[in-house]
């Protein structure tokens, strides 16, 4: 079959053109049923989709931002009478919403779902739903396919990354998925589970051999587990036996630091050639750490002596000559908009970049549905964590100061100044990087935040009969 596979991104999205890492899960389904003609669209960097290139299926992947858009594309497509599967995060957290719009929908992890999609649709059977979840899916009388198990990586088609038509700047791969955190506003746990679940060291290098260049790995934090030190030792060591060194970046938490294994960790990750880690830090509150169930990534045993661990924490991941964002997520019951200030304050006071954003409740979280029992959720507006005590005009003054503030240029040249000496080797290349990296940040943060307009409407879910 003609298979066309499309990354949905809203108009605005804030990383729109300014996307350097190469979608996966796109490459990862057609490698999952390589035997045919497959086409990728990834609508953060293109602006046709194609609706009328001749194609037999369709397949729509979509984030949060993207779900109307995912939903206006289904409907042009099947206007012209070719079947559509949507799937992703979004879709994954809305499924009976988004069947409305498709003729089949994928929920939680496709690949070992998608060589029966692709069977069924070409024996013209589709089912409504195809899940993978060990949880009850009620599917409402539809149809269903599902898979009782998550994956287990014991067999690794290799993506068929070759189909882009873009070179993105950094590759991309998963060593393992599942996470046993479980904050309260993440989506992760739902879609993947808390049992860690890692591919096969041998397998993960491989891939990385076929890369260029940079590579980020997608795992949900890079510095592991206490149960999984092991594994990301062992691959790290690996990845530094190759032959070419390549520089690479993750997202991870700060609580590997408080252990000495986990140390060990890091210190192999800086050794094999991360360069960069996004730190999920959410929030510089003790409070909101402690009722987020954030506390348990910061490393610190008790919310009162959280915030100096941190710090702590922080320098020594810094001090590997390791790049470090800090991600907040501000806007809980105990935060008032002195926070985001203070989370400012550390991240200069820490050199580190900031990214702050208001929490988001995203469908399918324990966020979510605890804000919808206490009637705490606005869904018509971006910002649909309702805090009493904080109004959007000042939550948009103040990611203005931050952007402005943490990214100025005299901050950006603080920030190299701080680096520089903990480089080691290969300085030039790295202060370049930096560099880089906060001209980047600063330019999808002033989008982001212009989003967050004052007063500004989530836009309306589509209604069937109105994809235009």
């Amino acid at each position: 079959m003609k298979i066309k596979l499309i990354l949905a991104a809203s108009h605005d999205d804030p990383l729109r053109k300014n996307d350097p890492f190469m979608p996966l899960s796109l490459p990862i389904l057609a490698g999952a049923a390589p035997d045919h003609e497959y086409s990728f669209v990834d609508l953060l960097w293109e602006d046709s989709v194609g609706f009328d290139d001749p194609v037999d299926l369709v397949g729509i992947s979509a984030r949060y931002s993207a779900e109307n858009r995912a939903y206006e594309i289904a409907g042009e497509f099947r206007k012209r009478g070719v079947k559509v599967v949507m799937g992703g995060p979004q879709i994954s957290s809305v499924p009976h919403r988004a069947k409305q719009f498709a003729d089949a929908v994928a929920v939680g992890e496709a690949e070992e779902l998608w060589p029966v999609i692709v069977r069924d649709a070409a024996e013209n059977r589709l089912r409504d739903f195809y899940v993978t979840s060990p949880a009850p899916f009620d599917a409402k009388g539809r149809s269903l396919y599902q898979l009782k198990s998550y994956p287990q990586f014991k067999t690794n088609p290799m993506p068929l990354r070759h189909v882009y038509k873009k070179n993105y700047r950094f590759d991309t791969v998963f060593a393992a998925r599942g996470c046993p955190m479980d904050c309260d506003f993440c989506s992760v746990p739902a879609l993947f589970g808390s049992q860690f679940r890692p591919k096969p060291v041998r397998d993960v290098v491989a891939e990385i051999e076929t890369f260029r260049n940079y590579y980020y790995i997608l795992d949900d934090t890079v510095f592991g587990r206490p149960s999984t030190y092991d594994y990301y030792l062992n691959l790290y060591r690996a990845i530094g036996s190759l032959k070419k060194k390549r520089y690479w970046t993750g997202q991870g938490t700060l609580d590997a630091v408080g252990n000495e294994r986990g140390r060990g960790v890091i210190r192999a990750a800086a050794d094999s050639g991360l360069l960069y880690a996004a730190i999920g830090m959410e929030s510089v509150n003790p409070a909101t750490l402690q009722k987020s169930g954030a506390i348990k990534k910061t490393g610190a045993a008790d919310p009162a002596g959280a915030i100096e661990k941190m710090k702590e924490h922080i320098r020594f991941i810094q001090d590997l000559g390791i790049i470090v964002s800090g991600w907040f997520v501000l806007g809980y019951d105990d935060d008032t908009i002195d926070t985001y200030y203070r989370t400012l304050d550390f991240c200069l006071e820490t050199n580190i970049i900031p990214v702050i954003f208001p929490v988001t409740a995203l469908p399918g979280t324990k966020l979510y549905e605890r804000l919808k029992r206490e009637n705490k959720l606005d869904e018509s507006k971006l910002i649909n964590y309702r805090n009493p005590r904080i109004d959007d005009a000042e939550v948009y003054d103040a990611l203005k100061y931050i952007a402005r503030t943490g990214f100025s240029a005299k901050q950006i040249l603080k920030n190299i100044g701080f680096y520089l000496p903990r480089f080691g080797g290969d300085r030039i290349h790295k202060t370049v990087f930096l560099a880089v990296l906060q001209a980047k940040l600063k330019q999808g943060i002033g989008v982001a935040n212009d989003i967050f307009v004052p007063g500004r409407q989530s836009p309306e879910k589509l209604k069937p009969g109105a994809e235009k």
